[in-house]
């Protein structure tokens, strides 16, 4: 119960955040805050916690969220500005990715011993989790802002094109992040589990996320 609050409340801190970036800085504020949840992300997603018996990477909402703001920036500005937008956030997660393991190759130091190889473990055993991130996060990323765009150009409701966009996306989201992170190291029904535990928890965050949008849509 402890871990789905927790999750809730980062959904609640990464929406907020979100909005006072596009409330100070409009769709500026939207490429800092994709700034900014891509490097959460990197280092959240190297967490794992347990649910239902499954071992499952953290940083639901903050991955969500780079979607979300996706989606606004391509409403806003039109589908041309996402190159930008997914080159920030792909120069963002590898410039993370080299210095986070740059310093865990450095020499440590006695002093608080268990800490540094702590730290100096985390790339080392969690790689495949990183790249399972920058790939699924640029793929879902792209193909959700072309599926909102669509969608909201034949229904013309920002509502709809959201919540569809992200029911589809994330099942190719969550499927490349497990298929890449942990195949041949889960049991094939531990994938699939995997897999439906974590569509539905950031499905569920993905269409709150209807509501930051709703709500930017009205800020003069």
């Amino acid at each position: 119960m402890r871990n789905i609050i927790l999750i809730f409340l980062e959904m609640i801190v990464c929406y907020i955040s979100m909005l006072i970036l596009y409330k100070k800085y409009k769709t500026d504020g939207l490429y800092a805050y994709g700034i900014i949840a891509t490097f959460i992300s990197c280092i959240m997603s190297l967490k794992q916690i347990d649910i239902m018996g499954i071992s499952i990477s953290i940083g639901f909402a903050s991955t969500i969220s780079i979607i979300i703001a996706g989606n606004l920036i391509t409403q806003k500005r039109g589908p041309e500005e996402l190159k930008t937008y997914l080159s920030l956030i792909l120069i963002t997660a590898l410039t993370s990715c080299c210095f986070l393991n740059l310093s865990g190759l450095a020499e440590s130091s006695q002093y608080n011993e268990i800490a540094n190889k702590s730290y100096d473990s985390i790339f080392k055993y969690n790689l495949r989790v990183y790249i399972a991130l920058i790939v699924s996060t640029i793929s879902s990323t792209y193909l959700s802002s072309k599926i909102y765009f669509l969608l909201k150009r034949l229904q013309n409701n920002i509502i709809l094109s959201n919540i569809f966009s992200i029911i589809i996306i994330e099942l190719l989201d969550n499927i490349l992040f497990v298929l890449i992170a942990y195949l041949f190291e889960y049991e094939v029904v531990n994938l699939i589990l995997c897999i439906i535990l974590r569509y539905m928890i950031k499905t569920i965050i993905g269409i709150l996320g209807t509501i930051p949008i709703c709500i930017a849509n009205k800020t003069v």
